[in-house]
């Protein structure tokens, strides 16, 4: 991994943002990540259906950014919840030209579903889960970049109108009681590993439309961008499978059925 920082010529890049999981008590796991992975928290807001709060694990070195999202009540995510407990929910990638990356995912055979252009802070649509992934991919579009790693790790400040923020979102402090857990030493947050049933359209999808680096590690394809990178194992069974802690003395944490720290994969 290199390091993460996210300045204003980064913004317009293609980038691996952040894997996101869904939980029931969101505030429960930031105060485990933070205590046990040393965590920081990067922005939180609330919106009809859910809230949500980023964390980036890492170092001013390198990192990845993680995503808690909580059902407000009846909604699609409480749905996903019911049907698949907790665990990985979607990753995102932010594009410099949303429309453009839609309709080259479209030409390879992703369904786009949920396109918002409205927002400039942060344009969305979403590739539907389906055989071949079994998770969600979602694009976005923003005109405002995170802060460097060094700022976002120096200090509990944070001006919502200088960061990537959805559309609509309200209560952006909801989360700030999770600075009083004191932070264990920081780990990195290294790659999350996929496993596919389609590695042809895995690699158009994420080497050709989102611009990846693609290497090969025995019998997988590592996929990297500046904010992260992806795993990617040929399997029966598609689906996230784990992201890794490069650091082999944490004990790490599973979320459902996907550890953070030990990796593995089905079929």
């Amino acid at each position: 991994m290199t390091s993460h920082d996210h300045s204003a010529a980064s913004a317009v890049a293609v980038d691996f943002d952040h894997t996101s999981f869904a939980v029931r008590d969101a505030m429960s796991w930031a105060r485990r990540l933070r205590r046990e992975l040393g965590a920081t928290p990067v922005i939180g807001e609330t919106l009809e259906e859910f809230r949500y709060l980023l964390f980036y694990v890492g170092t001013t070195h390198a990192g990845a950014r993680i995503e808690l999202l909580e059902p407000n009540g009846p909604g699609f995510l409480g749905r996903f919840l019911d049907k698949h407990g907790e665990g990985a929910h979607h990753v995102t990638f932010t594009v410099p030209d949303l429309r453009e990356a839609v309709e080259q995912a479209r030409s390879i055979g992703a369904t786009v579903v949920g396109e918002d252009y409205e927002h400039p802070a942060w344009r969305e649509a979403f590739l539907l889960p389906d055989a071949r992934h079994r998770v969600v991919i979602q694009l976005a579009q923003t005109d405002r970049p995170y802060p460097s790693t060094e700022e976002l790790l120096a200090t509990r400040e944070r001006d919502v109108s200088t960061l990537p923020s959805t559309g609509g979102a309200t209560d952006s402090d909801w989360w700030t009681s999770v600075w009083s857990t004191p932070p264990g030493p920081a780990v990195i947050l290294g790659p999350t590993h996929l496993s596919t049933t389609d590695p042809e359209f895995t690699k158009d999808l994420f080497a050709s439309v989102l611009k990846a680096e693609v290497t090969e590690h025995d019998d997988e394809l590592a996929f990297t961008w500046p904010g992260g990178a992806l795993r990617v194992r040929t399997a029966e069974r598609a689906g996230i499978t784990g992201v890794s802690l490069e650091d082999s003395s944490v004990a790490g944490l599973t979320i459902g059925s996907v550890p953070l720290g030990n990796p593995g994969h089905s079929g």
